[in-house]
């Protein structure tokens, strides 16, 4: 057996294959050593503790799955609107495999681990922030007469939902629905969306927090 010490993000690619191909609650010590082929005192000299390497790895896959809506967003010529974004966030996390293992695959062993970290070390939280769409609406992307707040209260609903109902294929139906709805009763008529995206930008790194460095 190779006793070599593996590299954080060696470590963290053998995480993230375990959880997206054998779920979360097989993710331990053990199964990473025997992953990367050498033993758990190895793996635990770069995270001698559990809860600190859970929280690089969902920071680490949030950071990569919120780079690729921003792009998107971005891309777009209309992104800045929330159609777009929420459109293209709820897409991500289908098309992306490790959040799709834990967000619609197994929700209950995600909220387990999420409560094992609270407390332990800093992640990402992918809801809904309070202060985004108060946000679009000042910034002029949000019509005047909406509710932000009502409007993050029934997007969130609507992606348990999803979560739940794991439509599969019919989740680009699913993602078209939604923007649709955004569109008539959400969005303001605006030409320029420009500072929606910086909004979401910034957002986005906001919620990306940094994990421990190794």
């Amino acid at each position: 057996m190779d006793t070599t010490t593996p590299t954080a993000e060696q470590i963290l690619d053998a995480a993230s294959a375990i959880v997206i191909g054998d779920g979360v609650e097989t993710l331990r010590y053990t199964t990473l050593a025997q992953r990367l082929g050498t033993d758990v005192d190895a793996v635990r000299r770069v995270y001698p503790v559990f809860e600190d390497l859970l929280a690089a790895l969902f920071t680490r896959e949030a950071q990569e799955l919120l780079h690729g809506v921003v792009d998107n967003v971005e891309r777009d010529p209309r992104g800045g609107l929330p159609s777009r974004i929420f459109g293209y966030a709820l897409v991500a996390v289908f098309e992306h495999p490790f959040a799709r293992a834990l967000y619609i695959d197994d929700p209950a062993g995600l909220n387990r681990v999420m409560r094992s970290i609270d407390g332990v070390a800093a992640v990402p939280d992918l809801t809904v922030h309070p202060e985004l769409l108060p946000a679009l609406q000042d910034a002029g992307m949000v019509r005047e007469d909406a509710d932000p707040h009502a409007v993050a209260a029934v997007i969130s609903v609507m992606g348990s939902g999803v979560a739940m109902s794991a439509p599969g294929q019919l989740i680009d139906v699913v993602a078209d629905g939604l923007k649709m709805l955004l569109e008539r009763a959400v969005d303001a008529d605006v030409d320029d969306t420009t500072p929606g995206k910086q909004i979401f930008a910034r957002y986005a790194e906001r919620v990306a927090v940094n994990g421990p460095r190794r």
